[in-house]
């Protein structure tokens, strides 16, 4: 058979390829929105979406659409994930968590793969040298799977980071153990076997570690000295990440990982708008990686190959989960300042994910080619390993989170940056109302006022670079920037909007220049309070005149406070859910209202309360 391409072959494969690769992204996408929506985990989702695409239906599959691609294409996404994974970790965040995450990577590493080992060898059957490379690569956690349902359940405390920081740093120690395992398991000779674990883990700290600092060194040098266009500093660094990480490989298999993660906490460091402008664009690629990569782990899955170890695999999941993991925390937070319900926690987040398929796959086939019996089973224990961690602990860790006093059932509440008088009025009636607020501000006389009125308030400034960390955002769900200052303003809002989304980022309109333009232009600029768009400017007036932030119901009489111009209304309520009323938003129709009234309306509001009050009793 000739091996020529002719141009119809071409074409054919480019006319089912293109349309696949929509479908997977359209799908990625619908999904992530589909979590967003309900609040579910996103990962779920997209399992859900992997199956239903792949398996259910039959109008996915993988390895027929990509080949031997696939695996390439897969860890390089992974690579550029476990970048920005170490590019998120902040050396701050690092020196924090330094000895519990230090633990969980090594003594804990260990711990997981000596239970997944034993647990894997009595219950398929496995011989040791399978077992001991399956539990090696269930060791990892990684990004893909631990960075979102993170950002579902956004714990209070340091167990955030501690278990950021070990998804990113476990996935190159993982990677690098299932290598070993590998090599040493097909040695005969005890001398042998030692030689190659020195050699393997050499040529990874050679090829890892040093090509991954000697990288990132070269590419901060050329960032620092604007060699680099601001246009090319994203695509540039993108060429450096990809180039560490295939160079690495040639050195020593695997260790390229290692090599991006290096690169990503090296330039972690050097906080400049150069690596935030990197960041940002990474998180948008990290999403989409996400989830076209979990759509296609979901897809690869024949049923036929899970059906001989689905019912050990139960017994094997529950091992990992119920005795593994809570082994692993106790042995590595022993001595440290993480309290009992921290320790808890930690032992619920624990997933696997695209790091172990695509290791187990690479390392099942070479030994099937070793002819290593029972080689065959890593490949669909791993996968239904993937799939129940992921549900287990997506559904479990929200849960556990607010039950341990970490997380709270809903973010309803608002940080508000500025504690002056109209902020810490806003703060009281949100809080009558049972709505969670936090003021922070750099006066301490404010602070000190919005503590005495029993509200929640910090001296800090929301530009800091330790705000977003050290904050207790517990119940916290969206942000109002209400200062004097509109270029903090629209910085702040730039600040969380990394923490809350731009949907959820509220300041007051900034004032206006003299030719009539706004003093901060558009595009750094949050959502807009204030039907007319409020500045800080109107709102010291009115404040002055007596005007004060109150509730009242809707209907007659607030239309005809509008229409007077003797309210300005800010929050809607419903129930015990808010939501801020921005400019060009229709006027609520239901529930109450907070703004800002009139003192005719503040007698009006407040004659009616009385009236409603029950007579004091007589003396």
């Amino acid at each position: 058979m000739s091996s020529v391409i002719s141009p119809a072959m071409l074409a054919a494969g480019e006319s089912t390829i293109g349309p696949t690769l929509a479908l997977i992204v359209g799908a990625g996408m619908l999904a992530q929105w589909v979590a967003w929506r309900f609040q579910i985990p996103g990962i779920i989702a997209l399992l859900v979406a992997g199956l239903t695409l792949g398996p259910v239906t039959g109008l996915l599959k993988p390895d027929e659409l990509l080949g031997d691609t696939l695996f390439p294409l897969v860890s390089l996404s992974v690579a550029l994930i476990l970048f920005e994974g170490g590019l998120d970790l902040p050396p701050r965040e690092l020196r924090n968590t330094g000895t519990a995450v230090r633990r969980l990577i090594t003594i804990g590493a260990v711990v997981t793969g000596v239970v997944g080992w034993y647990s894997a060898r009595e219950i398929f059957g496995l011989s040791d040298r399978v077992a001991v490379v399956l539990a090696a690569v269930l060791v990892v956690t990684g990004p893909t799977v631990v960075g979102p349902l993170l950002r579902f359940v956004r714990p209070a405390g340091t167990t955030g980071p501690i278990l950021r920081a070990e998804g990113v740093l476990i996935d190159p120690v993982g990677a690098t153990a299932a290598l070993i395992c590998f090599e040493v398991v097909l040695t005969t000779e005890t001398n042998e076997a030692l030689t190659t674990v020195a050699a393997i883990v050499g040529l990874t700290l050679v090829g890892g570690a040093g090509i991954g600092l000697a990288t990132a060194f070269l590419l901060d040098n050329a960032l620092k000295r604007f060699l680099v266009p601001d246009q090319l500093a994203v695509p540039v660094t993108f060429a450096f990440v990809v180039g560490s990480f295939v160079a690495a490989n040639e050195i020593q298999e695997e260790s390229g990982l290692l090599a991006v993660t290096v690169v990503g906490i090296y330039l972690a460091r050097r906080d400049s708008s150069t690596i935030r402008s990197v960041l940002e664009f990474n998180e948008s690629v990290r999403t989409l990686l996400i989830s076209v990569l979990f759509i296609l782990l979901a897809a690869r899955i024949e049923t036929e190959a899970l059906q001989d170890v689905a019912l050990p695999s139960l017994a094997f999941l529950a091992v990992l989960v119920f005795v593994a993991r809570p082994l692993t925390v106790l042995v590595s937070t022993v001595r440290t300042s993480l309290s009992w319900r921290e320790r808890a926690f930690l032992t619920t987040m624990a997933p696997r994910g695209i790091v172990a398929a695509a290791v187990s796959a690479i390392f099942a086939l070479r030994l099937e080619e070793e002819g290593v019996e029972g080689a065959e089973k890593i490949v669909p224990i791993v996968f239904l390993v993937i799939i129940g961690t992921i549900v287990i602990y997506g559904f479990v860790a929200g849960p556990a989170a607010r039950i341990l006093g970490l997380a709270e059932a809903r973010a309803n509440g608002v940080l508000l940056v500025g504690s002056n008088a109209s902020a810490r009025e806003i703060a009281t009636e949100l809080k009558s109302r049972e709505i969670k607020t936090l003021l922070i501000d750099t006066d301490p006389y404010n602070v000190t006022r919005a503590i005495s009125k029993g509200l929640t308030a910090r001296r800090m400034s929301a530009l800091a670079e330790e705000a977003v960390e050290s904050l207790d955002l517990r119940g916290i769900g969206r942000m109002l920037a209400i200062t004097s200052n509109d270029e903090v303003n629209a910085l702040s809002t730039g600040r969380f909007a990394r923490v809350f989304g731009r949907r959820e980022v509220f300041q007051l309109a900034p004032g206006k220049r003299r030719a009539g333009h706004s003093a901060v232009p558009d595009e750094y600029l949050g959502r807009i309070v204030g039907i007319d768009g409020l500045t800080y400017t109107t709102l010291d007036e009115r404040s002055r005149q007596g005007w004060k932030v109150v509730g009242t119901a809707t209907g007659a009489r607030m239309e005809h406070a509008l229409a007077e111009g003797e309210f300005l209304p800010l929050i809607r309520i419903e129930a015990t859910e808010m939501a801020f009323i921005c400019r060009n938003d229709p006027l609520p129709a239901t529930g109450d209202v907070i703004g800002l009234a009139a003192p005719s309306l503040q007698r009006e509001i407040e004659a009616e309360k009385a009236l409603l009050e029950p007579d004091a009793p007589s003396e």
